[in-house]
Order: C-alpha cells, then structure tokens, then sequence
C-alpha cells in the first residue's frame, strides 16, 4: 500500500489462485483476459505452475479517472469476465483474495471481491473517514516554461550525444512509413504450412490503419466436426510440419507473425480460427505491431 492516501487515486491488492481448466486452451484464454484488463488499466501477474495458477494484482495506485465510471464496478465486471473462462462447475473452487482501496476527499471506499458459491463476483464494500491528501496541484506557466528551457537543453545534448550510436535516418524512415496510409494489399501473407486447411481469401486494412483485416476461407479438408478430426488425424503422415499444422487446427488457434521490410522480426499474436468449423469464411483482425509497418506477416503454427 502507499503512504500517501491520495484523492483521486484507487490501489487494487491481492491474488485469485485456482486450477486452470482442462481445456486446450485454457492458457491462451487466461492471458487474454489478462491483456483485456491491462487494457482497461487493470494489471495483472499470471503465474501456472503445473495444474495451479495464481494472478496476482499489481498494487501501483490508478487514477480513478482512467477506469471509466465507478471503479469498482469496472473491476467487478472485469472479474466477471474472467470467471467466464472457466466451466461452471469449476468457478466456486477459486479463491479470491483482491481488495480495492479507492481514496476520495476524506474517504476511503473499501471493497472486497470475493467468488460466491454459485460461481459468481460478491462485492462487499464499506467507506470510511480517513485522512486523505489532495493530487498535487498543476504547475504555473512559468513554471512550465522553465521547465521546457531545462528539457529542451537536455534533449539537445542527449541528441548529439545519441546520434553516435543511433541511425536517426532509419528512425524517420520507419517514422514516414507510419504516416504514409496503410495498404494491406502489398503485405505479404504467408499461410502455406496451411494451405491444406484454408487459403487467404481477402486483405484489408481496419479503422485507422492500426489494424489488417485477413479473411480466410477454409478447404474441404478443413476438419469441421470430432469426426473429422480423428480422421485428418491420421492423414497426418509422419511429416513434423503436417502434425503440428494439424495440432493448430484442431486446438483452434494459429500464430500470426510480423516481419518488416528488412526481414526483421516484429511480433506476433495468436489469433482464433475456431468459426472455421461452422463458417466458410472468418475474419482475422490483427493489431499491427507499433512502429514500422509490417510487409509480410506469417500465419504458422
């Protein structure tokens, strides 16, 4: 906890252990919702040993502000969400430790988050008076502007002392390609460890240029049902690359890596392929890595 009981600001402590679920992917499941979270402000440490796991609550106080509306509320159904990548019956054997504290003038509005016998998120909250600290205040326009002189000094000297040591010419050419509009069409897409399964029907950039679009179209040897798995499962061979495409397949999920016009390597995502089983076609929406623009992306296993 912090020393400080500052207004405005809430801290979110404590862990839920449990067994993760029997399900292929269980594990892909958990650390999404760990980055769902992240995304909404909530930090969480996922930790699997074995059959046990535990996410454990990053206790660096939050502005209030940043969690849209009542923050326990968000937290609770965030929780909410994560309880709902577990099977039912398994829901009431976690365990729930996590506690928010959220300071307002005055006061402090404690809350609880337990899992209640049904499987569900019980809040329990009480407030209370506290000595609390109002946020530091903003800062003069003198004092903003002396500020800028000192940055701006420094910002020269680290510049030409960093320009030893960094190739600022590739810094503005990865910078322009940023700006320039996104054209998806000339990124290379490479799903060949698949072609048996499904082939790239369409490329398209998504809203704002920060997203590709990727629809693909499953194949007739696309395993549909339980069936066809067993089936396809032994077409396989013994070839490493056949078994673990089928692997992919049948887990549901594929990786998609992005490379960028040098060939360097610039992340990856997992996506889900699991609507190819009662769909023809699905669209994959890939967030595009931050920085340069990728020029071939990699769907492999």
């Amino acid at each position: 906890m912090m020393s400080e009981k500052i207004e405005g600001t809430v801290v979110l402590d404590g862990l839920i252990e449990g067994r993760v679920p029997d399900t292929d992917d269980a594990q892909v499941s958990l650390r999404q919702w760990v980055s769902f979270a992240g995304s909404l402000g909530l930090r969480f440490n996922l930790e699997i040993d074995g059959s046990a796991l535990s996410l454990l609550a990053d206790n660096r106080p939050l502005r209030a502000d940043d969690l849209r509306g009542s923050p326990s509320k968000l937290i609770a159904d965030t929780l909410g969400q994560l309880l709902k990548t577990f099977p039912a019956e398994e829901r009431p054997h976690l365990f729930s430790t996590l506690r928010s504290i959220e300071y307002r003038r005055g006061l402090e509005v404690r809350t609880l988050y337990v899992v209640a016998p049904n499987g569900t998120i019980d809040v329990r909250q009480e407030t209370v008076e506290a000595a609390t600290t109002p946020p530091p205040q903003p800062m003069s326009r003198r004092q903003k502007a002396r500020l800028a002189i000192i940055g701006l000094g420094t910002a020269l000297a680290v510049f030409a002392l960093s320009a030893l040591f960094v190739d600022y010419r590739a810094v503005v050419s990865n910078l322009a390609d940023a700006l320039r509009p996104f054209d998806a069409e000339k990124v290379d897409v490479d799903a060949q460890v698949f072609r048996k399964y499904f082939k790239i029907e369409e490329k398209a950039a998504g809203r704002g240029g920060r997203t590709m679009v990727i629809t693909l179209q499953r194949a007739k040897a696309f395993p549909a049902t339980e069936a066809d798995l067993t089936r396809t499962a032994g077409d396989t061979g013994s070839s490493v690359t056949a078994l673990l495409a089928f692997e992919a397949v049948a887990r549901g999920y594929v990786r998609c890596e992005f490379f960028g016009k040098e060939g360097d390597f610039l992340g990856f995502a997992f996506e889900r392929i699991q609507g190819l089983r009662q769909q023809e076609t699905i669209d994959l929406v890939l967030a595009l890595p931050q920085g340069e623009r990728p020029t071939r992306i990699v769907i492999t296993y």
